[in-house]
């Protein structure tokens, strides 16, 4: 019996919560292709706001070395963000990646030229979120499938991740 009114004390606190209350969030954000083991990762800062209860704007700027993309996404919530903490999302946007090259082969043979060249590339990503109310911090991760329009390429498997301060 004891179990139950616990139980039942639980279900009524959570569903009494408001989830996010915040609609502006700045924060980390790192992507990682998993099939390329050369790729280091990327990581760098991300913005979004929430336009209603199920969908956002972000945009991010984020980079290594010898890359820097800066890129807004649309994002749909399929859990209402005031009701639920946890979320699933799904999203596109567009993003500018920077390259510099600092080597180039030339007839066989590795020279120092510093070459700079940008693709412009058109994203899908799935993802799951969660919203911890008390110190108004969110964490997400997800599935990110990049396609490139200067060489018609198409990049898969690039796990996508951060965390997110709400302040506004």
């Amino acid at each position: 019996m004891r179990y139950l009114l616990l139980f039942i004390c639980s279900l009524l606190g959570l569903s009494s919560v408001r989830a996010q209350e915040h609609n502006w969030a700045f924060g980390f954000y790192g992507d990682v292709q998993l099939e390329d083991p050369s790729y280091n990762g990327s990581f760098g800062v991300q913005g979004k706001y929430d336009i209603g209860n199920y969908q956002a704007l972000q945009a991010q700027v984020h980079g290594r070395g010898d890359f820097v993309a800066v890129g807004a996404d649309y994002l749909f919530n399929l859990l209402n963000k005031e009701k639920s903490k946890f979320n699933v999302f799904l999203g596109g946007g567009f993003s500018q990646e920077f390259y510099t090259y600092d080597m180039t082969v030339i007839e066989g043979e590795t020279q120092p030229v510093r070459t700079k060249d940008n693709f412009s590339v058109a994203n899908g990503q799935a993802g799951l979120s969660y919203y911890f109310a008390p110190v108004q911090l969110s964490l997400y991760a997800g599935y990110k499938l990049k396609y490139q329009f200067k060489n018609e390429v198409t990049e898969p498997n690039y796990v996508m991740f951060g965390l997110r301060y709400h302040i506004w």
